[in-house]
């Protein structure tokens, strides 16, 4: 027998209990008041046993009119929505609300639900069913319509939910909740919703960044600086009299017998996009420390971001190179479809920096503690002063302990969370070694670079 599947079908069905925990413990109450007051009645046919009986059913039919509003209220539009499933005319959008600036907003969602007809001074309420097993707690939209409007048949608002990862979720079913203004009674139904939604990096404070664009795409924007633009290896043109014979390919001319030499390296005044580089590569084993890395890409996610948005404020063209698949037609928004892209990335292990990184090209390339000494070393042998490296170190995803925190841990503070567990965790772990030296050979190496190095 399958315990687990069994707790959870109790657990999704309590959902739909059509009462709450308030008139269960209101009812008992009342029962018990009135057994009570029926026991003190102890004269029968006097002024005192009459003026009893009289508040009793005065406050029993009162009641039972508040009940009945409550009940009333609730079940309309309950139905009215049944109704209108059936016959397939109410829909639901999940999305990420947008214009989130600041900390405690970056977990923004933003539902639709038309057409809805609230409950008379009471409360819709909702769950949403997510990535297959997850069912969020019950929560309350706050309400983005405009509040002259005193009847609205769609529920429109935002939910600031506080999931623990920067990634997109999917949403397959949400619980509607029809609740009245007591909150006696709850009834729910189900509705099919087929979104997806993803939590977005915070909006730090970051050092300025002050970079040169390398690629050419279009010749309206002139730099302050020249640089020199190699010649392609198979970028060939035909022989000419004023052509140095020094450059003539030896090669193709015993093959073809045709004189042929190479485009050589140009100054270009003109270049118009900086080109920005982000690598997950990941060449460390996860194994058991996937909790780890999920803080660790969370980090990683927040300060690239926040790198990409200073960036972009500065009336550069930038150009964000990923380098994984991802959706490109999620938002009309060039910057949130950046931000979607961050947002949704992973640490991968297919495309390291040699196969990923182009120098020609790049003037911005970010870099996480994650990826090997040995390649960077081999990156910055083929760069030049005209890139700015961003070296992230994740090992400051947790902050520092120091003897103060212990202490307070032991003796005063218990863990609050899991991310204060992952904290301690991470202190004592073989894995912070192991990344920590790595850091510092990578520091090692970036101080030795003609390039400018932001490290974070």
């Amino acid at each position: 027998m399958n315990f687990a599947l069994i707790k959870n079908k109790i657990r999704h069905g309590s959902f739909f209990v059509p009462f709450r925990f308030q008139i269960v413990l209101l009812t008992i109450v009342l029962f018990a008041a009135y057994y009570w007051l029926k026991k003190t009645s102890v004269l029968p046919e006097t002024s005192y046993t009459a003026i009893i009986d009289l508040f009793i059913t005065v406050a029993m039919a009162f009641i039972a009119a508040v009940f009945a509003i409550s009940f009333i209220t609730a079940v309309v539009p309950w139905m009215f929505f049944l109704f209108n499933k059936k016959r397939g005319n109410i829909s639901i959008k999940v999305k990420t609300a947008s214009h989130q600036n600041v900390i405690n907003e970056k977990q923004q969602v933003s539902i639709n639900i038309n057409p809805i007809l609230p409950p008379l001074l009471g409360y819709i309420r909702l769950r949403l069913h997510y990535d297959d097993e997850n069912i969020s707690p019950k929560f309350s939209l706050i309400n983005k319509q405009s509040k002259t409007k005193f009847f609205s048949s769609s529920l429109n608002g935002i939910y600031n939910w506080p999931l623990p990862e920067i990634k997109e979720y999917k949403v397959s079913n949400a619980i509607i909740y029809f609740e009245d203004m007591f909150q006696f009674f709850s009834f729910a139904a189900s509705l099919p919703a087929q979104d997806n939604f993803f939590t977005q990096p915070e909006n730090n404070a970051s050092s300025e960044l002050k970079v040169q664009p390398k690629k050419t795409e279009d010749t309206n924007t002139r730099i302050d600086q020249i640089r020199k633009v190699e010649g392609e290896f198979l970028s060939y043109k035909n022989f000419e009299n004023n052509d140095d014979v020094r450059r003539i390919v030896w090669k193709i001319y015993a093959k073809n017998k045709e004189l042929v030499v190479r485009i050589p390296e140009t100054n270009d005044p003109y270049a118009s996009h900086v080109y920005f580089y982000a690598s997950y590569y990941n060449a460390l084993e996860t194994g058991l420390y996937s909790d780890f890395f999920t803080i660790f890409l969370n980090y990683y996610k927040t300060m690239v971001w926040n790198a990409y948005r200073q960036l972009s404020k500065q009336n550069v063209l930038i150009k964000y190179i990923p380098d994984q698949e991802s959706k490109t037609t999620f938002a009309d928004d060039p910057l949130e479809k950046i931000k979607y892209i961050i947002s949704t990335s992973e640490w991968q292990t297919q495309k390291d920096l040699h196969h990923y990184f182009k120098k020609e090209e790049a003037s911005v390339l970010c870099i996480s503690s994650l990826i090997e000494a040995k390649e960077v070393e081999n990156i910055l042998d083929r760069t030049g002063k005209d890139l700015v490296i961003i070296f992230v170190q994740i090992s400051n995803a947790f902050g520092k302990m120091d003897i103060k925190d212990w202490v307070q841990w032991i003796f005063i503070k218990p863990e609050e969370d899991g991310l204060d567990k992952l904290r301690l965790m991470w202190n004592i772990s073989p894995l912070k070694r192991k990344i920590t030296e790595n850091e510092n050979k990578i520091r090692a190496i970036l101080n030795k670079s003609e390039s400018e190095v932001l490290v974070v």
